[in-house]
């Protein structure tokens, strides 16, 4: 294997594409290359089966093919230098993947110390252990929906994939008894309620899970075409919020109220949800730590997950975003 994909934002902080960025990324996003399409067919993403989309997206990043020598060289001097803090690598379902795999980790770790994230489906005990002697210290297994009924309908049997939630829980669980952390991804706006989304942010946190938040993202040519929904940003701000307080031990989901699967209470007072939309940090990327993911969902007119502390103008755009006034 002598080429690896990169996001364009890495690219630009390793020196080896010309970037303009607002905000780079603290992470170098890696993916497994091959030029084949992933066996799997989750529907929302572009490398599915099923899908036509360009193989370069994740989301809105672009993926580009880039010399392995070349990132791996310039992938230590830019942590040794604190441009860069982490590696997050992404794997693909093919019949040489966990080779690959292997070797990725191995020609980085001959260079570097930086620390390692791998988002991979749910493996057996024994790969676990060998990624971790390897160097991989956390270890991310992406359930994406929020529910049974929505993960088989988009990744499951249902849409044609390999994939199951219960398998994915029990990976989840066994990954834990290796690895110091572990986490997921869900996708806000596939189909779940706020009340679905924060049950299992909940659930997953009881677990110890570290949960990151994406916001589908159309790609031309995926299977996957999202509803139109006015009230989009107000169901992923609420849900986003509503996962900060969570995991920090301010409220949980026993406490917070629905009316008709909507959150209408947070479960704590209006004055400290002012704090954090002040604080600005609940409204920042989740992820492993230093991952901020700049414009992975984004657009310069609509930020989901800001990678940066949100400016005043922003904070007050998440106030009406929630519809603050209305919080009690």
């Amino acid at each position: 294997m002598s080429k690896v994909r990169a996001s364009i934002g890495t690219l630009g902080v390793l020196g080896l594409e010309l970037v303009q960025m607002d905000t780079p990324p603290r992470t170098a996003y890696l993916q497994i290359y091959t030029e084949k399409r992933c066996t799997a067919n989750c529907l929302f993403c572009a490398q599915a089966s099923g899908s036509q989309a360009d193989l370069t997206h994740i989301a809105r990043g672009m993926y580009l093919p880039a010399d392995l020598d070349a990132v791996v060289d310039r992938l230590k001097i830019a942590f040794d230098k604190g441009y860069l803090a982490r590696a997050c690598i992404q794997t693909a379902l093919y019949d040489n993947w966990w080779m690959d795999t292997l070797y990725l980790i191995n020609r980085i770790r001959e260079k570097s110390r930086i620390p390692i994230s791998l988002s991979v489906f749910p493996l057996g005990d024994e790969k676990y252990k060998e990624l971790e002697i390897r160097g991989v210290n956390e270890l991310v297994i992406p359930l994406d929906a929020c529910t049974p009924v929505l993960f088989d309908k988009i990744k499951g049997k249902s849409a044609g994939g390999p994939y199951s939630w219960e398998k994915h829980l029990d990976g989840i669980k066994r990954a834990a008894s290796v690895f110091e952390n572990v986490g997921t991804h869900l996708i806000i706006g596939l189909g779940e309620t706020e009340e679905d989304a924060i049950r299992v942010i909940d659930e997953l946190h009881r677990l110890k899970v570290n949960i990151a938040l994406f916001s589908y993202t159309y790609v031309p040519g995926s299977q996957l075409i999202p509803e139109k929904n006015k009230n989009r940003i107000r169901h992923y701000r609420a849900v986003q919020l509503a996962r900060y307080l969570i995991v920090n031990g301010l409220s949980d989901y026993q406490h917070m109220r629905f009316s008709g699967c909507s959150l209408s209470d947070f479960g704590v007072g209006k004055d400290l949800i002012l704090r954090m939309i002040d604080e600005g940090r609940a409204f920042q990327t989740s992820g492993c730590p230093e991952c901020n993911r700049p414009m992975a969902n984004e657009t310069f007119s609509k930020i989901f997950n800001f990678p940066r502390d949100p400016d005043e103008k922003e904070k007050e755009e998440i106030k009406r975003d929630l519809g603050i006034i209305n919080i009690g």
